[in-house]
């Protein structure tokens, strides 16, 4: 199995996939924090993520990148130097759901945001709507998380243990690839998880986000410590609608909010305005 040895820099789409990481993120943060998250800013966002950085540019950015780089690089025992610059990407990506939460995955991501675009059909924003949803299957917390670790270990194992990058092979991001490079065999598998990810997406919420994202998986630990999250205000009444319609159920008030997306359901059902960005 051939892996890349670190981040090549130099490469035409690193940049753009940085740039795109920084403008996304700025932008989706100033607008939570303002409250002016409306539907239509998420769908705008969301369509360049899924255009720009999955179509156009193939697969960037990769949230995936260093974890499938770097666990390889550690089964075959790869000089530290090699390493560390996977190492400081993937921390500094950490360090960002440390402070605001998954604004990365939720918005920055173009598996996540075409996952997001496709999740407008059968989880809705409003709760007559949704009662009236036939085709969705709700997946626990505890079930995703059960999954998520399970596939984690296996690629962790293959990865170190044999040198197999399972990952690589199937991860949805390069399947952006058939787009730009349709003949290319490379890309029939992971091509083929991301249609599948895109079927999936009509019934469960975000299904590679929440059951097998490597990215996700580390998230979910470092998000039960985020700085900065949607808190209720005093305004909150317990109506529940938030709770109603929050397809993670992460809007209970003790909630750690570790698999909120920033998906803004929440905040569009409250009648009181009382969902806010705050510690």
């Amino acid at each position: 199995m051939i892996f890349q040895h670190g981040i090549d820099f130099t490469h035409g789409s690193t940049l753009p996939m940085f740039l795109l990481w920084i403008v996304v993120f700025v932008v989706a943060l100033l607008l939570i924090n303002k409250g002016k998250l409306n539907k239509t800013y998420s769908l705008i966002i969301y369509t360049v993520v899924v255009v720009l950085g999955g179509v156009i540019l193939g697969s960037v950015p990769n949230l995936n990148l260093s974890i499938q780089t770097l666990l390889p690089a550690i089964g075959v025992g790869a000089p530290f130097n090699v390493m560390l610059p996977l190492i400081i990407v993937l921390l500094l990506l950490l360090l960002t759901v440390f402070l605001f939460g998954r604004i990365l995955c939720g918005f920055a991501c173009p598996v996540g945001a075409l996952q997001e675009l496709i999740s407008q059909i059968n989880f809705k924003s409003n709760i007559k709507k949704q009662k009236n949803v036939k085709y969705k299957i709700d997946i626990s917390l505890k079930t995703a998380t059960i999954i998520r670790w399970i596939f984690f270990g296996v690629i962790t194992v293959l990865a170190i243990v044999w040198s197999f990058s399972l990952l690589q092979i199937i991860n949805p991001f390069a399947g952006f690839n058939i787009f730009t490079n349709p003949l290319a065999p490379l890309f029939l598998i992971p091509g083929i998880t991301l249609i599948t990810v895109i079927i999936a997406s009509f019934f469960i919420y975000r299904p590679w986000c929440r059951l097998f994202c490597p990215f996700g998986a580390l998230t979910s630990l470092v998000g039960r410590f985020t700085r900065y999250k949607y808190v209720r205000t005093e305004d909150c009444n317990d109506c529940g609608l938030c709770e109603t319609i929050c397809p993670t159920h992460q809007a209970e008030r003790d909630s750690k909010k570790r698999e909120c997306y920033y998906c803004n359901r929440c905040v569009t059902v409250c009648p009181q305005n009382a969902i806010k960005l705050g510690k």
